[in-house]
């Protein structure tokens, strides 16, 4: 189906669904932000996440039953440059000035990353990273964000909403924390990921990441070669590997290095299981 066929069956599966549950259904790009909005919202709402488990936010396409669960929102948070809100949700939600569309990158001091989508920093086009949600400052603020916008929504639950939002904020600080403490002895050491998910968290606690995939695209050899040479002058031995990508590259790298590959998931829908799990592997395993 084109893409100009399949915006045309999108619009009109959005003007004529039912309306009854829109204000309590918010719709979200990924897992980890129903996390967040479960966690502010409790049971109040019915939260729809776009990008399903196990699927790639830069390949993803979007259902026909995706569409009617958009069609019963009345918010949309998105991330903010991610290539599925590029491709497919920003044209769409264009049409739909009833669906409020709120972008948690919005205000956010973005970082170049080496996948992504073009967007505008410092007056001058770059290719942002969109992986915000990585870094528990950046995470904490969009905790405050969702609270804020359902506050307005539903203006008689506003002091819940707030309630909710000290506990979540309390429990990110907890992360930050241990995460300072555990990283303290890791400033400058290098990692090696397959997909560039982990910009912003390198970024606030002092830390590198090299990089396999190269533009969003599979490494050619030249590419493989530069990230072996790096490994071996920064003595890396551990290859992070995400499961919505295939592995082939990163045991082909370890094998290289004499390293292992450890899976992470950054879009697990369990945020902070996630994030501690993070920590134990890189305190284990990053020297």
């Amino acid at each position: 189906m084109s893409a100009r066929i399949l915006l045309l069956v999108a619009c009109a599966c959005l003007s004529c669904g039912p309306a009854a549950d829109r204000k309590q259904t918010i719709s979200v790009s990924i897992l980890p932000q129903r996390y967040f909005v479960e966690r502010v919202a409790g049971d109040l709402v019915k939260v729809n996440v776009m990008i399903p488990p196990g699927a790639n936010p830069a390949t993803c396409d979007m259902t026909p039953g995706q569409m009617k669960e958009l069609e019963r929102s009345s918010i949309y948070f998105a991330v903010g440059y991610l290539p599925f809100e590029e491709t497919h949700l920003y044209p769409l939600l264009e049409k739909r000035k009833d669906i409020l569309l709120v972008s948690h990158s919005e205000g956010e001091q973005l970082l170049e990353g080496t996948e992504g989508t073009a967007g505008t920093t410092d007056g001058h086009h770059h290719l942002i990273d969109p992986h915000i949600w990585m870094s528990p400052a950046r995470a904490k603020r969009m905790a405050v964000t969702i609270a804020r916008v359902l506050g307005e929504q539903f203006g008689d639950q506003r002091e819940r909403f707030e309630k909710n939002l000290r506990q979540l904020t309390a429990e990110i600080d907890s992360i930050d924390n241990e995460a300072r403490r555990l990283l303290a002895k890791k400033q400058n050491k290098v990692f090696l990921v397959y997909h560039p998910a982990l910009t912003y968290f390198a970024d606030d606690y002092g830390m590198e990441q090299l990089v396999i995939e190269h533009e969003g695209k599979e490494p050619s050899p030249l590419h493989l070669k530069r990230v072996i040479d790096a490994c071996r002058e920064r003595s890396v031995k551990t290859v992070f590997i995400q499961g919505q990508f295939d592995k082939q590259n990163a045991i082909a790298v370890a094998r290289e290095i004499n390293g292992q590959v450890i899976a992470i998931d950054p879009l697990n829908p369990d945020w902070k299981a996630e994030m501690l799990s993070l920590l134990s592997i890189i305190d284990a395993h990053v020297e």
